[in-house]
């Protein structure tokens, strides 16, 4: 019978504690969606001011969440191509100079449709693969400027830094491309940081 009564014990304590476990998992998810757990979802379209709307260039305080799209879809086309060549594919062989700047060009030259402008908890935030923003519920706006404002910004890297220094950073380092190029000390996301709200790396 003690026995018993202590095996039912341990079994409560530990019902308890993985309810508490599973509401601090709750809480967490809630703290970056608070939609996420309430219930009721508010579905509409981001209102957009005139920069956001007519300007040619990304605004700033979108061009944390442009990096981070660009970092992705530049380690997406790196690795999809070294997946092709079986030297590359086994660790024997480096994509050549003219395959990577190829690659390169055709990431920066995609149609960049799959990416678009959404509110999350108030702030609007581009959305679309890469950007944890893609699986907040809402009304996302695609097309209009925000294909060509990625397109001039992905150019944009290839002018500031060589297609050699990107590809050798991707070897090094494939699955963090975004810190070289968001986060680092010269990054687009470390310098908007002291003057406007931009997505932290602990965030996401």
């Amino acid at each position: 019978m003690k026995l018993l009564v202590a095996a039912v014990l341990v079994m409560c304590m530990y019902e308890v504690a993985g309810r508490g476990n599973h509401r601090d998992r709750k809480r967490k998810e809630s703290d970056h969606f608070p939609y996420a757990t309430s219930g009721t979802i508010e579905m509409k379209s981001p209102d957009l001011n005139n920069e956001e709307a007519h300007s040619n260039h990304m605004p700033d305080h979108l061009k944390c969440d442009a990096c981070r799209a660009i970092a992705y879809q530049i380690q997406e086309y790196l690795s999809k191509k070294e997946s092709k060549i079986s030297a590359v594919k086994e660790g024997k062989a480096q994509l050549s100079e003219s395959d990577y700047i190829e690659t390169l060009d055709l990431c920066c030259s995609q149609s960049w449709e799959i990416y678009g402008v959404m509110e999350v908890n108030g702030v609007k935030r581009l959305s679309g693969p890469g950007l944890e923003t893609e699986e907040h519920p809402g009304v996302m706006m695609t097309s209009g400027p925000w294909p060509a404002r990625l397109y001039k910004m992905c150019q944009a890297y290839l002018g500031e830094l060589t297609e050699e220094e990107i590809y050798q950073e991707f070897r090094n380092n494939r699955d963090y491309l975004e810190d070289f190029l968001c986060y680092d000390k010269n990054g687009t996301c470390t310098k908007l940081g002291n003057t406007i709200w931009i997505p932290q790396k602990e965030e996401f």
